[in-house]
């Protein structure tokens, strides 16, 4: 079968999850045989088409005022602009459907599409092409894809304005073949909203890479914690930070990720180690005793957790939105109410009582708790019937 994989951000310009599921996605079609075809977006003018390995990419600039990923340089009128023009970006639909007639796959998987546009799915009805909607958050009802913890009835998320977007967005996408959920929680979100009344709808948990081998399982603490994702306040790194200076944690905090937010005086306990992939994140996730998921925001279903349980390594996660499906509380970790300084404290509690041998079963539920992740699973309940 010939798929082509849609995503507003693919590999060189990846700033999270999505990003990351969709190329697990294409390595598990790959893998299963199938012929590969990507379109995404890039910051420079024009259409570039490349051959990595076995897929063939083509990426270009949508027309609009500036590239998606600068959204957050500009003010509030010019991005108010900016998604007018993304919802109904004509000129970003028809470049896709000329390579979709020069491509003619058999089916067409969509990503996030925020910066690509949302008159893509009336092309591909259009096309006659089987589709299938991947979800990743809630930007087709909410412009900026997030909803903060406290802030649920901001105009921004419910207000007039958020209201005519969304009923847009449903009038273009309508009803996919396919809609893919990795959680109930945003799964039910968009069902609350109208959308994709005539879809057959799936939930499928988020994919992990194929790997040889998993690490050891964990025996013993070593009183140190992780957090990895991206620097933003939404996803609560500032507030964790700030938990552990005013609480003064005695373990050691280490923080991966970049982004727009970086903290400044934090305590010498807690170490700011920048973006980090592959060998090197993986020794974090060894030298870690639990991983902190402390998100403000309405999350879908954090990537990070399925990788941490990868890694041997339970988690202690904010339980907001789909972040708490994946969570076997007392099993795979510690789940605690979203900004509650009371509730993180009690978790680490539990976390810190925990003797050698309750953390090492911990550890072994973690790693039985990763086969479920399969991509050759996620690919095969995809694309069947």
């Amino acid at each position: 079968m010939k798929i082509c994989v849609v995503s507003n951000l693919y590999e060189s310009h990846e700033r999270g999850g999505a990003e990351r599921v969709a190329k697990i996605m294409v390595e598990g079609f790959i893998n299963a045989g199938h012929d590969v075809v990507v379109i995404t977006t890039r910051p420079e003018v024009g259409l570039a088409v490349e051959q990595k390995e076995k897929v063939k990419i083509y990426r270009f600039r949508p027309l609009n005022l500036f590239y998606y990923l600068d959204l957050v340089k500009h003010g509030a009128m010019a991005r108010i602009v900016w998604h007018f023009l993304d919802v109904f970006n004509w000129s970003s639909a028809l470049r896709v459907r000329n390579i979709l007639q020069k491509e003619m796959p058999d089916l067409v998987v969509t990503h996030n599409l925020k910066g690509v546009g949302y008159c893509l799915p009336l092309v591909i009805r259009g096309l006659k092409i089987k589709h299938i909607h991947v979800l990743h958050d809630v930007q087709l009802a909410v412009p900026s894809g997030l909803i903060i913890k406290g802030k649920e009835d901001d105009f921004l998320v419910g207000g007039f304005a958020a209201r005519m977007y969304a009923r847009a967005c449903r009038a273009l996408f309508r009803s996919p073949d396919v809609v893919v959920s990795p959680s109930l929680w945003l799964m039910k979100f968009y069902e609350d909203r109208g959308f994709f009344a005539a879809s057959t709808r799936k939930i499928i948990p988020n994919p992990l890479p194929t790997v040889e081998s998993l690490p050891p399982v964990k025996s013993q603490k070593q009183n140190c914690y992780l957090f990895v994702g991206q620097m933003e306040k939404h996803k609560g790194i500032e507030w964790l930070i700030d938990f552990w200076r005013t609480n003064k944690m005695t373990g050691e905090l280490l923080v991966v990720g970049d982004g727009s937010f970086w903290p400044v005086n934090v305590p010498l306990n807690v170490k700011l180690l920048g973006k980090q992939g592959g060998d090197k994140l993986n020794t974090f996730f060894a030298q870690s005793d639990f991983l902190i998921v402390p998100s403000l925001c309405y999350e879908n279903s954090p990537t990070v957790i399925p990788l941490a349980y990868a890694n041997a390594t339970p988690v202690i996660v904010a339980k907001i939105g789909g972040a708490g499906e994946l969570v076997e509380q007392n099993k795979t970790g510690f789940l605690f109410e979203a900004g509650d300084v009371e509730s993180l404290r009690g978790a680490l509690e539990k976390a810190g009582a925990l003797t050698a041998e309750v953390y090492q079963k911990m550890s072994e539920n973690c790693l039985a708790q990763a086969q479920k992740f399969s991509v050759r699973e996620y690919v095969d309940k995809l694309i069947l019937p």
